[in-house]
Order: C-alpha cells, then structure tokens, then sequence
C-alpha cells in the first residue's frame, strides 16, 4: 500500500438522517479512512445532520454516481438488509466497486424496496422464474422464517457483481464464500474477500449513579436491560420469562428496554403485568443522541443481546455496551460465538428460559463477574474494534483490489 499515492473513492452508504446502524458506521469510519483516501461520499440522505461529515465531504446522490463514475479509481459500496440500500443495489450492477457487506442476507432489504426487484433477484439466485419458490419465500419473510430463508441469502447480485467484499465475521465470510463457488461467472480470485472487525470507538466511562439520576432509577437496584430496536429476533419475551424466574431472590432487579420496540415486538408491557413485573420493566422507547443511548447503557449491569437465529449479522449494540465495560449475555452463535469467552456470557443456541435465567442469577449474585467480564470486554474493543485500526486494513484490502485490476479506472 503507497502511503504517499492517494486513491479517489467513492463511499455509497446512509448517512443520518437515514436511521440506521450502517449510518453510525460509516460516520465512525470516515475520519479514519481519510487518512488514506480522498472521498466523496453518495447518499440519499439529503443533508448529512452530522456537522463533522456535512463539513468534511462533498455528498451527492447515489444515483449522481452514473454522471461522476469515471473521476474515481474505486467505489465502496456499505451494503446491509435494508431498503435505504435500493439506489446502491441498482448503482453496483453497472459500478462494480468493493461491498461492505453488513450482513450476508438481503431479503428485507430487496424485498421491501421493491416487491418486482426482490422477484427479479430471487430469480436470478435460482436461474429460473419458479413462481412456487417465490411464493414459499415470500411467506417466509412474512413470517420472519430466517432460518428458510438462510438457504438462499440473496448475495448473488452481490457477489457477482463485486470485486472485493469486506465482511464482519468468519460466520459472513463462508457465506460469502459458499455463494462465490456457485458463482456462473469465471472469476479467478474474485471478489477477494476479507474478515474485518467492525469499528467502535471507546467512549469515555459515564458514571453509572449520575446515568441512572438521568433517567430517575433507583441508584440500588440491579438493572438487566435491551438495547437498540427492540425486535422479536431478539428474544424479549423469553428474556422477561427468565428475568421473571429472577424476582424472589432480588426484589430490588429491574429490566430496562432502552429502544424502539418496533411494532411486530407487540406488548411488552402487558406481558410483563402479566408475569406480575408490573413496576420492574422501563421502556425508554427510542434513545437519541447517541450519548443518551450511551448514558440509558451505562445504568444498566448487565445487557443481554440474543438471537435465537442470526442471518450473519454483527451487532453494534453488543460492541458499545462491550466498549462500555458492560457485561453481555449472548448466544453461542454466528458471530456472537467468534466472541472471545472471556468477554461475555454465552447460552447454548437451544437453550430456554431455565438456562437464560441461570447464567442471569450467576451475574446477579457476583459483582466481581459482572466487574470482570465488563473489563475483558472493554479490552477486547479498544484492541480489535479501533476504528484507525480498521481504517487501515481497509486501506489495505482497498489497494490489494486496485492493484489487482491492474488499471487506474474502474
């Protein structure tokens, strides 16, 4: 990699306003890979909210990219399974550039930006119009079936059409992998495909009795809680169950949800009064800033982030509560399992109320645990997460691609 030769590149992402985790990456990223690169950014968001990126980077439309493609010498795509993505999955077919591939697994994203394109690639990943597998499909992602859906993530477009893919996890990576050996296009090497940690900045420690005065809880309380949009992937009611089988040995516990419970999590609440909870659960509802979102954290002892299925994903709420020195329960699978033991609590992929609610009492009745595994976790943000560090093993990976293609335009 030159360090003095500066390549032009164009990075497609959400930015905020756009409500995503992937605008809150890119906006972390972007300071540290300027360091490398010259950028100019594409996105629908209108105008960035992020003074520091609407100041930094000119920002044009996605759609902009067809007029300007010839001034840059490589496009970074940051591709997740959402509809603000649209404009980039129609960009990339014509602009192969390299894809940031937040989660192997794209379904809601097509399907939801568009019924006809989700027809048309699931189309393609098949090689032939099977209307009976399109309607399969279809009640499948009406249902949230992932684990149906897994058997055709909906990456080829992705990887056909890419000449490098950076992913989060060895989980996304043999995804990734097991799609380009499919592949009908005689590629040699391509795309490269490369594991990365995503970027999360330590924030300085928010005193837990000033974070709690915050938001009005008890300063003695033991408070479990969920963070970021509350999804029924995530597994809230099954977490209520066993923070339930909690309450004889430890009146004082409370769980705080501190997110949006999106509408097809239905009524936390009433389950809750229904458990007998009744003035144990918070909801804080959606958390903003991100420093609130950070301080809603840091009242909290332990968080819990589970999925009883995981579609590839990286989650960047179990990175901050980490950054945070906060202790995380979760499950030991796909990329929640590559997590090193010694920073988190891990149950079983099976595993149900009884096992949840045991490893929740092991955490309540140690401080010292709590206060160990909060450190370890730390540590292993600060070390593996810096956003500088990630920024130059995508300088890296980026050159490797350039000088691959063996031409100064793409």
């Amino acid at each position: 990699m030159s360090m003095i030769e500066r390549l032009r590149i164009a990075c497609i992402s959400p930015l905020n306003p756009l409500q995503s985790g992937i605008s809150d990456y890119t906006e972390t990223l972007l300071p540290f890979l300027h360091e490398f690169f010259d950028l100019t950014l594409y996105s629908d968001c209108g105008v960035p909210t992020n003074p520091l990126i609407a100041e930094q980077f000119p920002v044009y439309p996605v759609s902009d990219l067809f007029k300007h493609y010839s001034q840059y010498d490589l496009r970074l795509y940051q591709i997740g399974n959402s509809p603000h993505h649209r404009n980039a999955f129609t960009v990339l077919r014509t602009l192969p550039g390299v894809v940031v591939l937040h989660e192997p697994f794209l379904h809601h994203g097509l399907y939801y930006s568009s019924p006809l394109h989700y027809r048309r690639e699931l189309f393609y990943e098949l090689g032939i119009p099977d209307w009976a597998r399109l309607k399969y499909m279809e009640q499948a992602l009406m249902n949230d079936d992932r684990q149906a859906l897994m058997d055709i993530p909906m990456i080829g477009r992705i990887v056909d059409s890419s000449l490098g893919i950076l992913v989060h996890s060895q989980t996304a990576r043999r995804i990734v992998e097991t799609r380009r050996a499919k592949s009908a296009f005689c590629r040699p090497r391509l795309p490269q495909i490369m594991v990365v940690a995503q970027p999360m900045s330590v924030p300085d420690s928010d005193e837990m009795p000033e974070c709690r005065a915050r938001f009005g809880l008890p300063q003695d309380a033991l408070i479990f809680g969920m963070a970021g949009f509350i999804h029924p992937v995530k597994e809230p009611y099954l977490v209520l169950q066993a923070f339930a089988h909690l309450q004889a040995d430890f009146p004082q516990a409370m769980f705080l949800f501190a997110g949006e419970i999106l509408q097809e999590t239905g009524d936390l609440l009433t389950f809750a009064r229904d458990l007998g909870l009744g003035d144990k659960v918070i909801i804080l509802g959606r958390v903003e800033p991100l420093e609130r979102l950070h301080q809603a954290i840091s009242a909290c002892d332990v968080i819990l982030n589970l999925r009883r299925a995981t579609i590839g994903e990286t989650s960047a709420i179990a990175l901050r509560a980490m950054a945070l020195g906060k202790p995380i329960i979760v499950r030991n699978i796909g990329w929640f399992g590559e997590l090193p033991d010694e920073t988190c609590v891990k149950i079983g992929p099976e595993d149900g109320v009884e096992e949840l609610a045991a490893v929740m009492r092991a955490l309540a009745i140690s401080p010292e645990m709590r206060l160990r595994l909060g450190q370890e976790a730390r540590r292993y943000v600060e070390r593996e997460c810096d956003p500088r560090r990630v920024a130059r093993q995508y300088a890296e990976f980026l050159w490797d691609v350039y000088l691959s293609i063996g031409q100064s335009r793409v």
